[in-house]
C-alpha cells in the first residue's frame, strides 16, 4: 500500500477519524515547528561547545528533572483525560471541573515533595550515575542540576493545563507554547555564551519554562476554562484517577528510566560518549517526539469518549486505521534517516567544534536510533487505546519488560558496537513492545466485543457490565444508576399515558 492510497483510504473513514486526524495535524504542525526551533537551539550548541565536559554536564543535569516531569505531570495527564471526559458526558462540565481542580491540587502537592527530595539526594545521585566524571565535571554538574530543579514544578504544571486545553478541544496553543523554551535559550546561547558559557543554555530552559506556565495558565482563564481550586474531597473520579496514575506512574518510572540508563552506561564510555548519544537521538526524537505529541495529545479524548460509550467497533476502526497510516509512512522515513545518516550529522552538526570524527560516532548512533521510527509509532497507538480503557496495568507491565530488555541489550551491543549498541538496544526494545501491545490491546477489544464480556475478560452482564468496564470506586455504578431511573421514568410515563 502506497502513501497515497493509505491516505485517500484513511480520509474516507468516520468522522471521529477525521477530527483526531484534523487535531494531529493541528499538532503536528506546531510540534514541528517547536522541533525546528529545538533542533537550531541544539546546532548551536554543538557549534559552540562541540562534544566537551560542559555538555556532558548539562545532560546529565538536565536529565533527572525532566524525566520527574515525564514521570509526575505526564502520568497524571493520562490518567485524568479519560476520566475527565467520562464525567464530562455523563454528569456535566461542572463536575468535571471538580475533578480536574482535584487532581492539580494533587499534581502540585507531588511536584513541590519531588523537587525538595531531588535536592536533598541530588548529590549522591548524581555520583553514582557518572561515576567516571573528574571531580570538576561532577561539580559542574551538581551546580547544574540545582539551578535547573524549578522546572520540575513550572514544567508540570504547565502540563496540567495543556490537558484541560486539549480535553476541550483547543490543541494548537498548548502545542505551540513549548516553543518559548528554546527560543530563550537559542538567543541566550547566541548573545551571552561567551561571558556564560554553558550557563546560558540553563538560564534559557528555566526562564522558558517560567514563560510557557504563564503563557498556559493565562490562557485556561481566557478560555473560560479554569476551575475553581478548591478541594472537594476523595471524590470516586478522582479516586479513580488516583487508582489509574500509579500503574503509569510506574510505567513512568520505568520507560523514561530507560534514557537515564542509557545516558548513565554512555558515560562509563569514553569522553563525549553521552553527548554523541544525545547528538544521536536529537533528529530521531524530533520525529518521534512529533508523532507522541500529535497523534498521542489527539487521540487521547476521542478514544475516552468512545470507550465511555462502549464503542468497541469505533475504537477497533480507529486502531486499525492509524496502524497502516503510520507504518506506511514510518517505514520510508525510518530507512532514509539509516541511509541517509552520515550526510544528515555532517550537514547539521559539523561546524565549529564539531568535528570531522565527532560526525562518524554520532551518524551510527543516529542510524542505529531510526530504527526504532515505525515501531515506536504503532506502539504509541496502542498505549493511548490502553489508557482510554483504563488497563493501564498492561502499560506499566509492558515498561517493565522494557527495562530489563535494555539493560541486557545495553551490555550486549556495547561490547559488539560502544556507544552505537546502546542506540540500537532502544530500537530493538521498541520492536519488541510494539508486539506485545498490539496483542494485548487486540484481545481486550475481542473480550469487550463478545456479550457479556468486559475489558478485563470477566464475565458479566446487563448493568454489571458497565462496572466492570470502569472502576469499582462507584463511579460507573452511579452511571448506571442513572440510566435505570431514566427508564423506570420512561415506564413509568408510557404507563400513565394507556391509563389515560
Amino acid at each position: 500500500m502506497t502513501v497515497e492510497q493509505a491516505l485517500g483510504r484513511f480520509q474516507t473513514s468516520s468522522s471521529v477519524n477525521a477530527r483526531i486526524f484534523r487535531a494531529a495535524a493541528i499538532v503536528g504542525f506546531f510540534s514541528v515547528t517547536v522541533k525546528l526551533v529545538a533542533t537550531a537551539k541544539e546546532l548551536t550548541v554543538a557549534a559552540c561547545f562541540g562534544r566537551g565536559d560542559a555538555v556532558d554536564a548539562l545532560l546529565l543535569a538536565y536529565a533527572i528533572p525532566a524525566f520527574v516531569v515525564s514521570i509526575a505531570a505526564g502520568s497524571l495527564n493520562a490518567a485524568l483525560i479519560p476520566t475527565y471526559v467520562q464525567v464530562r458526558e455523563t454528569e456535566g462540565e461542572g463536575a468535571a471541573r471538580q475533578v480536574f481542580s482535584g487532581a492539580v491540587l494533587c499534581s502540585f502537592g507531588i511536584l513541590i515533595a519531588l523537587t525538595i527530595l531531588l535536592a536533598a539526594v541530588g548529590p549522591t545521585l548524581l555520583a553514582h550515575i557518572a561515576p567516571s566524571f573528574s571531580r570538576q565535571k561532577v561539580q559542574l554538574t551538581r551546580h547544574l542540576f540545582y539551578a535547573l530543579l524549578p522546572i520540575v514544578v513550572l514544567s508540570g504544571l504547565s502540563s496540567n493545563w495543556s490537558s484541560i486545553l486539549n480535553a476541550a478541544g483547543r490543541f494548537a496553543l498548548p502545542a505551540v507554547t513549548p516553543i518559548l523554551t528554546p527560543l530563550l535559550s537559542l538567543l541566550l546561547i547566541v548573545t551571552r555564551a561567551r561571558e556564560w558559557g554553558i550557563w546560558s543554555v540553563a538560564v534559557g530552559l528555566v526562564a522558558g519554562a517560567a514563560f510557557e506556565f504563564g503563557q498556559l495558565f493565562g490562557s485556561v482563564w481566557a478560555c473560560g476554562l479554569q476551575p475553581k481550586l478548591r478541594w472537594y474531597g476523595l471524590t470516586p473520579a478522582l479516586r479513580q484517577v488516583l487508582a489509574q496514575y500509579a500503574p503509569l506512574l510506574g510505567a513512568g518510572i520505568m520507560s523514561s528510566g530507560t534514557t537515564v540508563i542509557d545516558q548513565s552506561m554512555a558515560a562509563w564510555l569514553q569522553p563525549g560518549s553521552v553527548a554523541a548519544l544525545s547528538y544521536g537521538n536529537r533528529i530521531i526524537g524530533v520525529l518521534t517526539g512529533v508523532t507522541s505529541m500529535s497523534l498521542g495529545t489527539a487521540l487521547i479524548p476521542y478514544l475516552s469518549g468512545m470507550v465511555a460509550k462502549e464503542d468497541w467497533g469505533g475504537c477497533r476502526h480507529t486502531l486499525t486505521s492509524y496502524s497502516r497510516l503510520v507504518f506506511t509512512i514510518a517505514v520510508p522515513v525510518s530507512l532514509f534517516m539509516v541511509l541517509g545518516s552520515t550526510q544528515i550529522v555532517r550537514l547539521l552538526y559539523q561546524h565549529g567544534a564539531f568535528t570531522a570524527s565527532d560526525t562518524g560516532v554520532v551518524a551510527s548512533v543516529q542510524a542505529m536510533y531510526a530504527l526504532q521510527i515505525p515501531f515506536f509509532a504503532v506502539g504509541l497507538l496502542h498505549v493511548r487505546l490502553l489508557t482510554a480503557l483504563r488497563r493501564n496495568d498492561i502499560v506499566m507491565m509492558c515498561a517493565g519488560l522494557c527495562l530489563v530488555l535494555d539493560v541486557v541489550l545495553n551490555v550486549f551491543c556495547m561490547r559488539l558496537m560502544g556507544i552505537s549498541g546502546i542506540a540500537l538496544s532502544s530500537s530493538l526494545f521498541f520492536a519488541v513492545s510494539s508486539a506485545f501491545l498490539t496483542v494485548a490491546t487486540r484481545r481486550l477489544l475481542a473480550r469487550a466485543e463478545r456479550p457479556g464480556m468486559g475489558v478485563h475478560g470477566v464475565d458479566v452482564g446487563g448493568e454489571d457490565r458497565r462496572a466492570v468496564l470502569g472502576e469499582s470506586d462507584g463511579l460507573c455504578s452511579r452511571r448506571s444508576t442513572n440510566r435505570r431511573r431514566a427508564r423506570f421514568s420512561s415506564a413509568e410515563a408510557g404507563s400513565g399515558v394507556r391509563q389515560r
